[in-house]
């Protein structure tokens, strides 16, 4: 007669290592409803069976690795070893060793000094390493959005949720090595009086995997809303193609090594496609139909407030807004055929800032204003409370006006005079 096969269930939970305690209880659970563990494979495989009271003991190796999906040989040595102690070695991922009790008189497999040091160096070796990536981004997001990319930050409201959203998960994992470190210390106590510890859940492991993941979608999703449709796609197929790389490695389970060369190469081969396609999209918009909508767009050119010959060369427009506040940029150039063989340039570049907040006013004025070599004032010229010209007359120069709610930075080849100073302040809204 032909042996019927038996029925397989691919459960997915993760345990973290101050779980190991929950984890065995999960494992017996499961073996009371007739479902026995067999191994890992992108995802806990059970198998059915009858039901049956199965003790199940889970350890952390320390010598395992995070980058194991199965059992290398020290921990196939370990499992000969606990097998001469009444265990039988089920499977192994990671730094987790599950085994089967298969003697009644099976002595426990390590001691509670042994069991606690081994736990609490994975798991802040764990939390060290998931720590350091985000954290040298929050850092250089940081430094970039209060150094000289701060209008850029600032007035974007996707660098603004990117860098509250890093910060806000530096946060969250901070608050989980705290509460790992009061977990310690506790657990360290009721080791020296003599009491059991307990390896329970831990529910902040749960928060961190929930802000990870709203994190990505909300990145994804103000890309889309700030028509950058290409880069959200883009970080879209990278998040699949990382999920798609991970449940391949925990389904085919290769060995340390050949994980750490699987995920390199996978990676190296990534960034590369995404380069890429991010240099075809580029070179794939037409330079001429990029500068007529930017010119439909464009408050403000040299036309708007005196004579000009000829027609742009060149333009540029760009809007960023955010809840601090908007920012305007627009820069046009004509070319002047002076004679056979020469050309003169005549550009215009001018950045507004607008926002409801004083301190942001004020900082952009500093920071723009800082260092420039002023040749004569201009406040009432233009209306505003403060108004600075470098340069004189109507040649070459800069000028920065302040006004309570917004901040103008005009660069001309020819600096306009009085009257063409009220035409500009009416065109850009001032």
């Amino acid at each position: 007669m032909k042996k019927q096969k038996r029925r397989a269930r691919r459960v997915f939970r993760n345990f973290g290592y101050l779980e190991c305690g929950v984890f065995a209880d999960y494992l017996h659970e499961m073996s009371l409803k007739g479902w026995h563990f067999r191994e890992w494979r992108a995802g806990m495989l059970f198998e059915e069976g009858e039901p049956a009271d199965i003790t199940y003991c889970v350890e952390v190796f320390p010598k395992g690795s995070e980058m194991d999906t199965k059992p290398e040989e020290p921990a196939e040595e370990y499992a000969e070893y606990c097998g001469g102690a009444g265990w039988e070695f089920i499977d192994g991922s990671r730094k987790f060793c599950i085994f089967r009790k298969k003697k009644a008189d099976a002595v426990p497999i390590v001691t509670e000094e042994e069991r606690f040091a081994n736990v609490t160096k994975a798991e802040f070796r764990r939390l060290g390493s998931e720590m350091i990536a985000p954290l040298i981004v929050a850092v250089s997001f940081w430094l970039r959005a209060m150094g000289g990319e701060f209008e850029d930050w600032m007035f974007s409201n996707l660098y603004l949720t990117l860098l509250l959203t890093v910060t806000m998960l530096i946060a969250v994992r901070g608050i989980q090595c705290i509460r790992t470190v009061v977990w310690t210390a506790s657990a360290k106590r009721k080791l020296n009086s003599g009491r059991k510890i307990a390896y329970g859940k831990q529910y902040w492991r749960v928060v961190w995997n929930v802000a990870y993941a709203l994190f990505l979608m909300m990145l994804i999703f103000l890309l889309v809303m700030e028509d950058r449709v290409v880069e959200g796609i883009m970080l879209a197929v990278f998040v699949l193609l990382i999920l798609g790389l991970s449940w391949g490695i925990a389904y085919f389970r290769p060995t340390r090594s050949g994980n750490w060369a699987l995920q390199i190469s996978v990676g190296v081969a990534a960034v590369f496609l995404m380069v890429m396609v991010a240099v075809i999209w580029a070179v794939s918009v037409p330079e001429e139909e990029s500068m007529e909508t930017a010119l439909a767009e464009l408050p403000l050119t040299q036309s708007d407030y005196r004579e000009m010959e000829g027609q742009p060369e060149w333009a540029d427009y760009q809007y960023m807004e955010s809840v601090l506040g908007t920012r305007l940029r627009g820069r046009v150039s004509y070319g002047e055929d002076l004679s056979e063989g020469e050309e003169q340039s005549d550009s215009l570049t001018y950045d507004v800032y607008r926002s409801e907040y004083p301190w942001l006013i004020r900082e952009v004025w500093q920071r723009e204003t800082d260092g420039a070599d002023v040749i004569s004032e201009e406040a009432e010229i233009w209306d505003a409370q403060e108004a600075k010209r470098i340069g004189s007359g109507q040649g070459a120069g800069i000028l920065y006006a302040r006004w309570s709610d917004a901040v103008l930075i005009l660069q001309a080849d020819v600096m306009p005079d009085e009257a063409q100073s009220r035409i500009i302040k009416e065109k850009l809204a001032l």
